[in-house]
């Protein structure tokens, strides 16, 4: 977290994986059931228009929580494989998927994509999800309303080989991170949420950074009238000829 490349014991440890697999699988079966009962629901003809708002994104977190629950069943997501895709596009469609939501909670999202060659070879599951958890977590530390900050941009890798890639920043100016919190808050398991917490989020957002063979730094302040959180990733280009086209355009 200190910005260098992740150590190499950093993939997700056997047996967290067999708990996430466990939980995913027992959680699947009402799930399904959940999506088929939205479905029957979104076909009746007497729904209003009201009602018609609020079911269209219901059936469509419901569809991300299965994702994720296939995801974590076939290994966090490297099932589907890598493929070829822009970056910012991927953002910038959870950021219109959440739009409404953030709005109505008083939170200002602005982005900035500060490359037209956004395209990498991610897993574009995992990196959406990543994207709504960082999302989720900076809205949750601003109940009173705030601002998130996005960009993309071509960067460097901070140390290590200085491979060159995106950086994925995420900054908000909520309610900050707790210094002793820092150094737990990628575990599984652990939040400063209470009851309203489960503690997985932050640690996909850990497990998917090492999947893309990326890098992860978390600053925070806690400070009254300076608090808030910066989360930055960087992606690497893996491919060479894309290394070698970031290189002469950087």
């Amino acid at each position: 977290m200190d910005g260098g490349r992740p150590e190499k014991h950093s993939a997700a440890p056997a047996n967290e994986s067999r708990l996430a697999a466990s939980f995913a699988h027992e959680i699947n079966n009402p799930l399904q059931s959940l999506i088929n009962l939205l479905h029957l629901m979104a076909e009746e003809e007497t729904l209003t228009d009201e009602v018609r708002h609020y079911l269209t994104p219901a059936r469509e977190e419901a569809g991300r929580i299965s994702q994720i629950a296939h995801a974590a069943m076939n290994g966090f997501g490297n099932a589907a494989g890598r493929e070829e895709a822009n970056v910012p596009e991927i953002l910038d469609s959870v950021l219109r998927f959440y739009r409404s939501r953030f709005e109505s909670q008083g939170i200002l999202v602005t982005a900035h994509y500060c490359c037209p060659d956004g395209n990498l070879s991610v897993y574009v599951s995992a990196l959406r999800q990543m994207f709504s958890n960082l999302l989720l977590n900076a809205a949750d530390a601003m109940p009173n309303g705030g601002k998130i900050h996005t960009k993309i941009s071509k960067a460097h890798e901070w140390t290590g080989q200085q491979r060159r890639g995106l950086r994925v920043t995420f900054g908000d100016d909520g309610c900050g991170i707790a210094t002793d919190d820092l150094q737990k808050i990628l575990e599984p398991f652990f939040t400063t949420k209470g009851a309203s917490g489960n503690g997985i989020g932050l640690s996909l957002v850990r497990d998917t950074v090492q999947q893309h063979d990326g890098a992860l730094r978390v600053r925070s302040s806690t400070k009254v009238g300076r608090s808030g959180t910066i989360f930055s990733i960087f992606l690497p280009a893996g491919d060479p000829k894309r290394l070698s086209r970031l290189s002469r355009a950087a």
